[in-house]
């Protein structure tokens, strides 16, 4: 029998700071009502799929996407630490250029060593990357048959996506995660494939 299954794996809605393009991390900002009308978008998209479990991370911005993705869906949203976005330590609530002008000689060492070099206080995206894929192997073995729908940030995406396309930690990112786009990743075994990057055809509303 085949053994396919499918994760539609979605970044949470918008908040303020995606806006005005902070670095969140761990920091726990809210949806903004963009980001409320896009997960209610994604809900009635996610809800044709026939989805067998709900997982998110624990942070509002992506636990409230998920609350209301779980309201189109019909099931549990089962929170996971795990599936939090990367840790920026120090980096978080500021902006690229208050970066560059706080930590000059961090940010140009994490530029020329991105998998390795980290702020203070901060995960590398190497342990990042491993944390994520360790996240859903588990959720994968605890839910093991049906689709799964992750509710989770960028940085997570990213590294499943690269995960899907047989790539490392050190692989180059080539497509894009928006609010409430989603990624269709299939796995089979220790198989993963990508089947569809950052879906947005959802995000108009229905007339």
């Amino acid at each position: 029998m085949p053994c396919e299954r499918l994760l539609y794996v979605m970044r949470h809605g918008l908040t303020d700071w995606n806006q005005s393009r902070r670095i969140q991390g761990h920091l726990d900002p809210p949806l903004n009502a963009t980001g409320r009308a896009q997960a209610r978008l994604a809900g009635l998209r996610l809800a044709r799929l026939g989805a067998a479990a709900l997982y998110s991370s624990d942070l509002q911005r992506a636990s409230e996407t998920a609350h209301l993705v779980s309201l189109a869906i019909g099931l549990q949203v089962i929170q996971n630490v795990d599936l939090r976005e990367i840790n920026f330590g120090v980096w978080q609530g500021l902006s690229s250029q208050e970066i560059r002008q706080r930590h000059p000689d961090v940010y140009a060492a994490r530029r020329d060593n991105p998998y390795d070099v980290a702020p203070a206080g901060a995960e590398t995206w190497r342990q990042f990357y491993a944390r994520a894929v360790q996240a859903v192997d588990e959720i994968l073995v605890a839910t093991p048959a049906g689709p799964l729908v992750l509710v989770t940030h960028s940085g997570v995406c990213t590294v499943l996506g690269l995960r899907a396309q047989g790539l490392d930690c050190t692989g180059r990112r080539t497509f894009e995660s928006h609010n409430c786009g989603i990624h269709t990743v299939s796995v089979c075994g220790d198989r993963w494939r990508a089947v569809r990057f950052n879906d947005t055809s959802h995000m108009v509303s229905p007339s």
